[in-house]
Parts: structure tokens; C-alpha cells; sequence
């Protein structure tokens, strides 16, 4: 018997339609075989169906052969060209037809099992230890029941896209149920209860991306009113993620995440948000975007209860591309963040017994107590900040307590803070903080008075020689915005008798990656024997002036500048330099050493010499200094000019000089040994 039909309804009732056919055929004629254009359901969609049903006189079975050019399953996102099932079809003792045989199709093969009767259908697909099992009752004709074990996640991409379009699926495995209900006149309804191994995800942006999650995820989405929503819990076992700057490795212990997503017209909204890590981590809040995908609304609680723990687990995304990548943390913070309308509206940070240490010793902070509260409201909130103990650079740090104020956007120094340091006192006077807003960064503005810190206390910690003096001056402002360290005013520092000012310094990056300083220095009549003394130089007395204009550091080494060191022409005194120093001169001039009327064998004889005037320039571009002196001496420059008798004259032959051989001379000469030049 050959039949063709257009369009039939329900591929469960055209197979009952076609046993009871079979059934009503005479014994000798069962053989049927029909070819319908199309087969629809809400479960699944047939397109260029053939049908044979061959039933042998007297046998228990029959063989069905069933083709179809297209199968679509849209709940599910699959789609399969080429469809060939093949399988002996029975009938129980309760009325249900049964036939299980091979399937395959453009997708692949597998093994597939079917059972039904007028009341449910249930059908198993089964290839290489994964199954899919669908489930369905006449008693309930929207609902679908999809059964899945170790089920490989591509599979599920199209179902997956259709409730997150953005996500690109990877490698995994699910294990769980989802329940569908797909009614003719109503949007999709879903229920996921799924188990994921190994399972991966990402953004075609970048903006996301995770691997090797393990875990249990429980989902419901419906479309209610023309609305979306979503309702989500996962408990994480294993696994890492990143979302933007967040890079998280999640422990095998388990992380819970809940979330109520509510979507419409005019975006997004999340009424809820929770994640729990132990005491590493809690979040809770709530938010809400625009229809571009903007953050409008935040309100964020944050609780660490294990610095060290979330350090590596939580903030490695951050302090890396800050230039703490190795920075140590110990202690507990909380913190409240509140964005309205797309700008920050409250702030608020609680620290207990915090310790950070920075092993590359720009810093450390000990017993960081304290709570710190901004709103950008008129209604003036009130915090303070303490530490035990701290240093910067190596400079030790006393106790300190600072009171603040915010109102109108600013977080404010109540009163000055004097600190202990280098056995003086760095007084903290006056201190801003202005968040990100109104298209800028954040600003940060202090000024602060150095109060006879000391010298010897600062060169001790700084591995320099040991001076003698005191440093003092007055920052009328120091401002940091952008990644940028500008300081209006200067430093002064009172050493070897004489003043050394610091001016123009601007710091990039100050403590990130390769940080940038440039800087004037000026020095006006600094005693030269005691600094040559301190530097291990030969002696040289009388009063130096000089100047280091256009400097400029990266990474803490010099590549520019325009320095001179030199006599003062004003100083009335003696003016007498050693032979040593001569030597320790001609060294780092490069020069010949002594030269004039006397054999140099004379010349030893005598300790020191008179000298009218001295100086040394160096103006270093591109790693090469191109040097200079008090006067000309052909194609070299004069760096002593002696006076009276016996009369010396030093001489410097080369003008450029690469930079570490110049390091290299004056090393040598500072240490008293003659230089090694590779």
C-alpha cells in the first residue's frame, strides 16, 4: 500500500495513525510504506518523510524503515540532514509500540529507542557513553522532558544560544534534566537541573571566557508578558574564569552563585546577586543596565574575610597591570559600592589588621585599621584611616591616625597628621580624593611639610654614602591623576653645608611597570670636602655649585639629562685639591692625568695642589654623554685649571663617552681602583 500526504501534525499520532493502518490491513497484505512533506510538533519538525513498515505473515515484529530529509528538534537546537532509522518494530502487552535500531544522519550515528502509545512517547538516543532521553504525556502536550547523561555540550550550542546568544561552547559534559514547555500560543518556559564537567564558554569579545568548570547549575527561564527572566544558581567545584580584569581560579571546595536576571525593553535588571566562597569572599547585591549593555545601577557589599587567600584568587587581575603582581596581603576588608545613574554615588571601606607588603620594597603598611566612607551626597560622613607601623622606600614610618570628611564628591584630611620618619617628622597637611566621574579619573592632591629628616638616617637606607645634613621643604601640592605624579613647589635638602633643591618633578606610573621621573636639581655652595670624603673621592676643598636641568628616569636609571658639577667662582677660601683626587678626576674625565712644566715624578712629591677652578659637564642622550669642562684644550676640554705653583692641568681627551663606561669611572674612582672597560 502506498500513500502521500501534504502536512501532517504530530509525528506520535501520524506513527499511531500508521499502526492502526497496519493494524486494520489484511495479514497477508501488512507491508505499508508513505511519503508525507512535512511532520510538526512542538518537540520536533520532519521534513521529506518516506515511512516503510514491512510485517512478515506470523512474525512478532516488523522492520521499519524510516528517511527523512530534515529533522528539526527546536527545543533542543538541533538540526539533522539525512536522517536513516532502522529497526525492528514491536507491540507490548500493555499496547505500546516499541522499535530500537540505528540512526544516523550529516551529524552522525547512534542508537536510537522509541516507545509510545496514544498517551506518552519516550525516546532514547544513545552514541559513544552519551544519551539523550525524551519524555512526553498526552496528559500534558506542552511539557517536554529531556533526560541527559554525559551528554557533550555540543550537542546542546543551539539550545544553549538560544537562551544566551553571546556564549561560544566549548569542550564538557552535562549530565541532569531539562524541562521544556513549548505551548502553541505562549513563549518557551525552561528548567535546567544540570551536573557540568570539564564544560568551557566564551564571548566573541573577549569579554568573558571559562574552562574546566565543574559544578551543579539549576536554571529557570521564562518570557512573562513579553519580558524575559531568568533565575540562576550554580554551586562551582573546580574550574577558572575571566570577566573582563577579574581572572578567578575557583577552589575545589564549593563557591555558590545566585542570580535573578529581568530583561525588557529598557534593558536589563538583576533584582539579586550572591556569591559565597567561605569567608575568601562574599558579594550580594543588586544592579541594572541600559539597552546598551551599560552598567546604570550598582549597589555592591563586599566581604574578605582571608586577604591572603583572595589575593590570588580574586585580585590578581587587578594588582598585576597596578605593578603589584607580587604584592603580599594579609588581614580582612569590607566594602559598599553605589552607582546611580552611571555614576558612583557612595563608597565605604572597612580594614582590619591589614598587612601589605611589597617585596620589592617601594612599600609596606602594618596594623591598616580603619573605616573609610565618600558619598557624592551634601551630607558630610565621617571616617578614619590608622596604621601601626609603615615604610616607603625603605624609610621607616611611625604610628598614624587620620581623620576624614566627605561631602560633595570629596574625601577630605580633617586636620594635619604628623608622622615620624628618618628622626624628624613628614606632616601630612592637607589630602583630597575625587573618584572617576564626569569623564575623569580619579584625583588625588596632598601637600605635606618635611621636617629635619636625616640625612645620614636617609642615605643609610638608601645604600648611599653616608651624609651628614638634614633634608626639609614644604609640598604645597602633589597631585596624582592619570597614572601621573605631579609636585608643585620643591624639596630642599641641607647637606655637606651647602643646599640641594629638587624642582619639576612629575612621576609617571609611580608604582607600576618601568615608572618614568623627570626632575631639575640644583646645587649652590655645597662644601667639598666633607662630600668628597663621604664618597670615598680624593680631597678637594672649597664650595661647589651646579645643576642637573631635564632629567629624566626610567625604571629608576637616568637616560637624559644636562648636568654640571663645578667650582663655586664666588668662594674666597682655599681652594686646594689632592693628588688623589686629580687621579680619581682623570679617571672619569678619561683624560691623560697631570700635564704642564713638571715631569708627572715631580709632581708626586707633593700632596695637593692650588687650582683657579674646576667643573665636569655631561649631557647624556641615547645612552652617551657628551661631555665637557671649565675651558678648551684642543680637541679635549680642560677639567682643572690650576694656579700658582707647581701649576696642574687636567685633561679630558674624549667628548663622548658611552654612559656605563662613565658609570663604570666614577665607581671606580669612588672606590679607588682603576677602572675595567669591556
Amino acid at each position: 500500500m502506498l500513500a502521500s500526504m501534504r502536512r501532517v501534525s504530530g509525528p506520535g499520532k501520524f506513527l499511531c495513525g500508521v499502526l492502526l493502518m497496519l493494524a486494520a490491513l489484511p495479514l497477508q497484505a501488512r507491508v505499508l510504506r508513505m511519503e508525507v512533506d512535512a511532520l510538526r510538533s512542538g518537540a520536533a519538525n520532519l521534513q521529506g518523510v518516506d515511512v516503510r513498515l514491512d510485517w512478515r505473515d506470523g512474525a512478532s515484529t516488523g522492520e521499519l524503515s524510516l528517511d527523512a530529509r530534515r529533522l528539526d528538534v527546536p527545543a533542543l537546537g538541533q538540526v539533522h540532514q539525512g536522517l536513516r532509522w532502522r529497526c525492528p518494530l514491536s507491540r507490548d502487552d500493555a499496547g505500546r509500540w516499541r522499535c530500537e535500531g540505528q540512526v544516523r544522519s550529516d551529524a552522525g550515528a547512534g542508537r536510537l529507542q522509541v516507545a509510545l502509545s496514544g498517551e506518552a512517547i519516550d525516546a532514547m538516543f544513545a552514541s559513544a557513553g552519551a544519551s539523550l532521553d525524551y519524555g512526553w504525556q498526552a496528559g500534558a502536550p506542552d511539557r517536554h522532558r529531556v533526560d541527559l547523561r554525559a551528554v557533550p555540550v555540543a550537542w546542546l550550542e543551539a539550545f544553549l544560544a538560544s537562551l544566551w546568544e553571546a556564549g561560544q561552547w566549548g569542550s564538557g559534559r552535562l549530565d541532569g534534566r531539562v524541562d521544556l514547555q513549548l505551548p502553541a500560543d505562549a513563549p518557551l518556559r525552561a528548567q535546567a537541573d544540570l551536573v557540568l564537567a570539564d564544560v568551557g564558554v566564551d564571548t566573541p569579545d573577549g569579554w568573558l571566557a571559562a574552562a574546566g568548570m565543574h559544578g551543579r547549575l539549576r536554571l529557570a527561564y521564562a518570557q512573562p508578558g513579553g519580558q524575559t527572566a531568568v533565575d540562576l544558581h550554580y554551586s562551582a567545584r573546580g574550574g577558572e574564569f575571566l570577566v573582563g580584569s577579574l581572572y578567578v581560579p575557583l577552589p575545589d571546595a564549593p563557591v555558590e552563585l545566585a542570580l535573578a536576571l529581568r530583561g525588557g525593553d529598557d534593558g536589563w535588571r538583576v533584582p539579586a546577586f550572591s556569591w559565597k566562597d567561605g569567608r575568601v569572599l562574599e558579594a550580594a547585591g543588586s544592579a541594572r543596565l541600559d539597552t546598551a549593555g551599560t552598567l546604570a545601577d550598582l549597589d555592591l557589599s563586599l566581604s574578605l574575610g582571608e586577604l591572603a587567600t583572595a589575593r590570588d584568587r580574586y585580585l590578581s587581575g587587578y594588582l598585576a597591570p597596578a605593578g603589584f603582581a607580587d604584592l603580599v596581603l594579609a588581614g580582612e576588608a569590607r566594602a559598599r559600592l553605589v552607582l546611580a545613574g552611571g555614576e558612583l554615588d557612595s563608597l565605604s571601606l572597612g580594614l582590619e589588621r591589614l598587612t601589605a607588603i611589597d617585596p620589592r620594597q617601594r612599600f609596606t603598611l602594618a596594623g591598616l585599621h580603619g573605616d573609610l566612607r565618600w558619598t557624592a551626597g551634601t551630607e558630610p560622613v565621617a571616617g578614619a584611616l590608622a596604621w601601626d607601623s609603615a615604610a616607603l622606600f625603605g624609610i621607616g614610618l611611625g604610628h598614624a591616625n587620620m581623620p576624614f570628611r566627605s561631602a560633595g564628591g570629596q574625601l577630605l584630611l580633617v586636620s594635619p597628621v604628623s608622622v615620624a620618619a628618618l628622626e624628624g617628622h613628614i606632616r601630612l597637611d592637607q589630602l583630597r580624593w575625587q573618584p572617576p566621574g564626569g569623564g575623569n579619573g580619579a584625583r588625588f592632591q596632598l601637600g605635606a611639610t618635611l621636617e629635619a629628616l636625616d640625612l645620614g638616617s636617609l642615605s643609610q637606607r638608601l645604600g648611599w654614602p653616608p651624609f651628614t645634613g638634614t633634608l626639609g621643604g614644604r609640598i604645597p601640592s602633589a597631585r596624582y591623576e592619570g597614572n601621573v605624579l605631579t609636585l608643585d613647589g620643591g624639596l630642599a635638602m641641607q647637606a655637606f653645608g651647602g643646599t640641594v633643591s629638587l624642582s619639576e618633578l612629575v612621576m609617571e606610573r609611580p608604582f607600576g611597570v618601568a615608572p618614568t621621573l623627570s626632575a631639575a636639581v640644583a646645587i649652590d655652595d655645597v662644601d667639598m670636602e666633607p662630600m668628597t670624603a663621604a664618597f670615598g673621592f680624593g680631597s678637594i676643598t672649597g664650595r661647589m655649585d651646579g645643576r642637573i636641568a631635564g632629567l629624566r628616569m626610567v625604571d629608576w636609571s637616568p637616560v637624559a639629562f644636562d648636568a654640571w658639577l663645578g667650582s663655586d667662582e664666588s668662594w674666597k677660601g682655599r681652594r686646594r685639591i689632592s693628588q688623589r683626587a686629580v687621579e680619581d678626576i682623570s679617571k672619569v674625565g678619561g683624560g691623560g692625568g697631570l700635564m704642564g712644566g713638571l715631569q708627572a715624578q715631580a709632581l708626586r712629591l707633593f700632596d695637593d695642589f692650588r687650582y683657579a677652578r674646576l667643573g665636569l659637564g655631561c649631557r647624556l642622550r641615547d645612552n652617551v654623554c657628551v661631555m665637557s669642562g671649565v675651558g678648551s684644550a684642543g680637541d679635549g676640554y680642560t677639567i682643572v685649571e690650576g694656579a700658582g705653583l707647581p701649576r696642574i692641568q687636567v685633561v679630558g681627551f674624549r667628548r663622548r663617552v658611552d654612559w656605563p663606561t662613565l658609570v663604570a669611572r666614577l665607581k671606580a674612582a669612588t672606590e679607588g681602583q682603576n677602572p675595567v672597560i669591556e
